[in-house]
């Protein structure tokens, strides 16, 4: 009995030892004077404080459960001999030093008000800490801060600026975190790395990144509410790898510009449509995400990475988009996909892109030049009893190439050249081909693209020529090719609301050309009137239109082509309102143009200067009295300083001026 009661009162006393509170008034450096218990568990502090105090509670505190820091002043601290945290030597007011409670068993903890900055690893291992409040005005909270903490939930001020590397990372109570920062910033690499029951996430208008991994791992977050416009322009390396993430909707991410090699691996996405903004989708990005069954990549895409869509359970026959010329090794390795629609641009396909798609029923190429294969693209599928179509013309070419051979291929599709689809190829196939480029008119949307190379363009009108003539090229689509030694260019000019101009449009080519288009963005205020050929294409074919406001196309063509040589090709006459400002410029791009062997050629850009007389006349510069004047172009660019009036515009070529801070036309 003796010894149960002994048992009992040292418990007591222990229990009374454990439970040791004390309230201490600092000054700097002061607080290793003014604890008098080293196992306090409950701290209550005033006063200023400086790293040297926290540095003491760090190497001496060990029993610490709860402090209590809102009547503290942080002030700075620097010594150069002596570091205190991770070698640093200086520390500064208002901020948590770097791992000032790393692994310390707080569970409770009151921030100053006036704290600025948490510092690198500060609350890193501390699995007692359940909850903490961030005090408004915090602009930094540096690297793995909280790492391994028992944080259960975590609002993050809307003061903050800057968020660092796996700030919360491997927390495994944490359920939901609001990130909403003042200025633009990426959520960090590893930033919820590991927290395996985060399953609320909001995140601002300025968080523009989701940094590599920083949300991998958390199978509980199925979706990300955003609070305002979601502004995320990138999404990083591995950033949702092994996460619950269901349904990231990347159509409102307007913005988006990347998603990076294994972003959503593992994950649950069930659907991804690329938007046309991403131009680079990685490697990997949806590996074996087993619950996507739906992919569309954007519009402009060009390739199908390495792995993209291995193990994933897409269905839909345009998986593999509409201008795509490489598709990588592995790409759609595994996948249960019945039918596909390879586009008219492939040009490779990658080792064992298609292997174990064995639940495969139709394949569809539409490419005219057999696409390149890798080692055993369609390894484990059955392809002697799946049907291959295959445009009509190609039909010889596919049958004879290894690997495309083994599929049952037929010979789909029109006779080539019949735009309009009315059996035979003539002449009305061309105006077809016009209608569409110059109309907008969509109704043979399908076969406008002859040459099969993913764009409709004056390259289709000359191989309908071709077809026609019977002189089709038959060695193949032809790649494209920029030559600077082909130009256009067109004098810029001036003229009043009201008033007409006819501009000269010339081309120097070193090669004949059948066919070309340009399109012509025009200033508001200013229309064409008519466009009309020289005789440099005076057997050529012409039509233009307004294709979308302000925007016109002109389109010229023949079956025989217009020798290389330079001058004036066509003449357009554009006319001004009175909406028309002046000092614009008319932006001519788009300009293609094709050799009769349908070898297209890219033109650079061209911009035509306009201005405006503005009612002025001529102006004698003699009539003004003498005397230095300062002369400008209509750009307001400085030609001529401190010059005599009579001898200002001696010597200058057409056009406005302004001299003397009055406009003077030169003739």
């Amino acid at each position: 009995m003796k010894k149960f009661l002994l048992s009992i009162a040292l418990m007591v006393s222990a229990t009374m030892c454990w439970a040791v509170s004390q309230e201490v008034e600092c000054t700097p450096g002061n607080l290793a004077n003014l604890v008098t218990n080293y196992n306090v568990t409950s701290l209550t502090i005033t006063g200023q404080m400086d790293a040297r105090d926290f540095k003491f509670i760090s190497d001496n505190l060990d029993a610490l459960t709860s402090i209590d820091l809102s009547g503290v002043s942080i002030v700075p601290y620097s010594n150069t001999s002596n570091p205190l945290f991770n070698n640093e030597v200086s520390y500064a007011e208002n901020c948590i030093p770097p791992m000032a409670f790393f692994g310390k068993k707080v569970s409770q903890v009151t921030l100053p008000a006036g704290t600025r900055a948490i510092g690198k690893a500060a609350f890193a291992g501390c699995k007692q800490l359940v909850s903490i409040d961030l005090p408004e005005g915090i602009d930094s909270i540096a690297s793995f801060a909280f790492s391994s903490s028992a944080v259960g939930r975590i609002t993050i001020p809307t003061t903050l600026k800057s968020l660092g590397m796996g700030a919360f990372a491997h927390c495994q109570a944490l359920l939901s975190a609001n990130v909403m920062p003042s200025t633009p910033m990426a959520l960090p690499k590893d930033a919820f790395l590991d927290c395996m029951f985060l399953n609320v996430l909001s995140l601002g208008p300025n968080v523009i990144a989701i940094g590599d991994g920083a949300l991998s791992g958390t199978p509980q977050l199925k979706t990300i509410t955003f609070t305002g416009q979601n502004n995320i322009a990138s999404i990083g390396r591995a950033a949702f790898v092994g996460s619950g993430i269901t349904n990231f909707n990347f159509a409102q991410s307007s913005g988006l510009s990347e998603i990076k090699d294994w972003a959503f691996a593992q994950s649950k996405q069930v659907s991804a449509t690329i938007p046309a903004s991403v131009n680079n989708l990685g490697k990997g990005a949806f590996y074996y995400a087993s619950e996507l069954t739906s992919f569309i990549p954007n519009q402009n895409c060009d390739t199908i990475a390495d792995m993209l869509l291995a193990g994933t359970a897409i269905t839909n026959d345009n998986a593999a988009g509409t201008k795509t010329r490489y598709i990588g090794n592995y790409a759609f390795y595994n996948t249960p996909i019945t039918e596909l629609t390879l586009p008219a641009t492939l040009e490779y396909m990658g080792t064992q892109a298609m292997a174990g798609t064995t639940e495969l029923q139709e394949l569809t190429s539409k490419a005219r030049q057999v696409p390149e294969l890798g080692e055993d693209v369609w390894l484990g599928v059955n392809q002697a009893s799946i049907p291959l179509k295959v445009p009509r013309p190609s039909y010889d070419a596919y049958t004879a190439a290894a690997q495309w051979q083994d599929f049952l291929v037929t010979a789909t599709g029109s006779i080539e050249g019949d735009v309009n689809q009315d059996g035979t190829v003539t002449s009305a196939d061309i105006t077809a081909l016009y209608n569409y480029l110059l109309n907008n008119d969509m109704t043979f949307y399908e076969t406008s693209d002859v040459n099969g190379d993913g764009a409709v363009n004056s390259a289709d009108i000359t191989l309908v020529y071709n077809i026609i003539m019977g002189s089709k090229n038959i060695s193949g689509r032809n790649k494209s090719v920029r030559n600077d030694n082909d130009k256009m260019n067109a004098d810029g000019f001036t003229i009043e609301a009201g008033s007409t101009h006819t501009m000269d449009v010339e081309l120097i080519n070193t090669a004949g050309f059948s066919a070309m288009q340009l399109d012509l963005t025009m200033p508001q205020g200013l229309s064409i009137t008519s466009v009309t050929t020289t005789s440099r294409a005076s057997e050529m074919a012409m039509g233009y239109n307004e294709i979308e406001p302000g925007k016109w196309r002109i389109l010229i063509s023949s079956a025989t082509a217009m020798q290389g040589n330079e001058g004036t090709l066509f003449n357009i006459t554009v006319q001004a309102d009175d909406y028309f400002s002046g000092n614009n410029a008319i932006n001519i791009d788009n300009i293609i143009a094709v050799e009769p062997n349908e070898l297209v050629h890219f033109i650079n850009d061209l911009t035509v200067e306009v201005g405006t007389t503005t009612g002025v006349k001529d102006i004698n510069v003699d009539s003004f009295a003498n005397g230095p004047v300062d002369v400008y172009n209509m750009n307001g660019q400085l030609l001529r300083h401190n010059v005599e009036r009579s001898e200002a515009t001696q010597g200058l070529p057409q056009g406005i001026y302004i001299v003397g801070g009055k406009k003077v036309i030169v003739r």
